[in-house]
């Protein structure tokens, strides 16, 4: 079995604790970030982190603890968010307008959502590439979120670390380091949807179904997998990786549409 040393932001809670305890029990060291320690005693496999990840000193933080306790980074999972929940309770039933939105929530979530990734990801991707074996997981949202009404800033957010994921594959094209994003697939069962019934709560995507994908992404099996955007909700776990990866998978970002071409099917 392998085993890669993993970081993963925003574990606490949500996604990324289901993603951090998945990586755990397939055999990796994973360090789960988040500003609220996740609750999990420390083991030989598992550290946890409490920082800010808005913080100038946050990624030396974050780095150092990481390799203190289990050595070089292999693979980073950016799934740290914070979303128009933290503007208005109610932005399902009543969207946020743009022009409602103050300059300290835009630039928090743009913080969070976007720089914290950025700059994670600018401070390991040179081992990795030196190593010449990484992997970079970004958790952006649904396309059609990115574009929804009332959705700013997060849409435009998590648009720009669509984008960023994008970019950085091409940058690191046949280095052994891979970036690809993972997303549920829809509306997901966290702290960022709050006001939904407990009784349709079971309707949403539940945190669970990130586990199976994200193993199979920072394992071996997904060498050369790159440029991708993968929903979890689609990821059928009674295939192998590779069957379902080519099942739920799609271009990351919005590939084919430069020109004018519009085919988007079945990219949520």
């Amino acid at each position: 079995m392998e085993t890669r040393t993993v970081i993963v932001t925003g574990a606490a809670r949500g996604l990324g604790q289901a993603m951090a305890l998945a990586l755990v029990e397939a055999g990796h060291k994973v360090v789960a970030v988040d500003r609220d320690a996740p609750a999990a005693q420390a083991s030989n496999q598992f550290r946890s982190l409490a920082v800010d990840l808005t913080s100038a000193s946050a990624v030396d933080d974050v780095v150092a603890f990481s390799e203190r306790a289990f050595g070089p980074v292999d693979a980073l999972v950016n799934c740290a968010g914070i979303g128009q929940e933290t503007i208005s309770p109610a932005f399902v039933t009543e969207p946020v307008k743009f022009w409602s939105v103050d300059d300290a929530h835009w630039e928090r979530i743009f913080a969070v959502n976007l720089q914290a990734a950025f700059r994670l990801c600018r401070a390991l991707a040179p081992g990795m590439v030196a190593r010449g074996w990484g992997r970079i997981v970004n958790v952006t949202t649904s396309l059609e979120t990115m574009l929804r009404i009332g959705m700013s800033p997060y849409g435009p957010s998590k648009a720009a670390l669509e984008a960023l994921s994008a970019v950085m594959a091409k940058d690191l094209e046949g280095t052994g380091v891979t970036s690809n994003v993972l997303v549920p697939g829809g509306p997901a069962d966290t702290r960022m949807m709050p006001g939904v019934p407990e009784a349709q709560r079971v309707h949403l995507v539940q945190p669970e179904m990130m586990r199976a994908p994200i193993v199979w992404l920072v394992s071996s099996q997904s060498d050369g997998t790159t440029g991708r955007r993968f929903r979890a909700n689609a990821w059928p776990a009674d295939k192998p990786g590779d069957e379902a990866a080519q099942i739920a998978g799609a271009p990351v970002a919005w590939h084919g549409l430069s020109g004018g071409a519009a085919a988007v099917h079945g990219r949520n």
